[in-house]
């Protein structure tokens, strides 16, 4: 991967903007939607992708503030979701994933090249096995959970992703 951060900086860019449309509008009775019990459910997608996205700021040795629900809790990595597990309201998410993103965009740039070029600290598809790496397959991942949340919306009956 090249030095610059710049193709990743702009692929969270656009998930911030992707992620809060998919949550725009969204009510409360219909946070907890999944298409049928073999899918993630619009809550815990929202709550895996903020989760994630703190967790890559904690990573890169940002501070970031605690997560309410503990570190991974029940949107954790590579979890299966329980459905009865109650979730935290839209609201507390979205404002969550904000005050990651703030942060995390705030000092991306800034981040050491020390930092960048640690090891990863799990395997990640790839060649590329660093810190440099392990944000760009994030930014990635984000965008898969971010594209499933916006057809859960669309089959809701709301507007897709894009569509604002």
């Amino acid at each position: 991967m090249s030095g610059s951060l710049d193709t990743a900086t702009n692929i969270l860019g656009y998930n911030t903007w992707l992620f809060q449309s998919a949550v725009k509008d969204v009510s409360e009775d219909r946070f907890g939607y999944r298409v049928n019990e073999r899918t993630n459910a619009f809550d815990r997608l929202a709550g895996h992708v903020t989760v994630c996205r703190h967790a890559i700021a904690a990573m890169l040795q940002m501070e970031v503030p605690e997560l309410p629900w503990g570190t991974f809790g029940e949107f954790g990595f590579g979890m299966q979701f329980e459905p009865e597990r109650i979730c935290p309201p839209l609201p507390e998410v979205a404002a969550m994933f904000d005050t990651v993103t703030a942060v995390l965009m705030a000092e991306l740039a800034s981040v050491p090249e020390d930092v960048l070029a640690e090891s990863s600290p799990f395997e990640i598809p790839g060649e590329g096995q660093t810190m440099r790496d392990l944000l760009a397959f994030m930014a990635m991942h984000e965008t898969y959970h971010i594209g499933q949340m916006g057809i859960l919306k669309k089959s809701m009956g709301g507007p897709g992703v894009m569509e604002g």
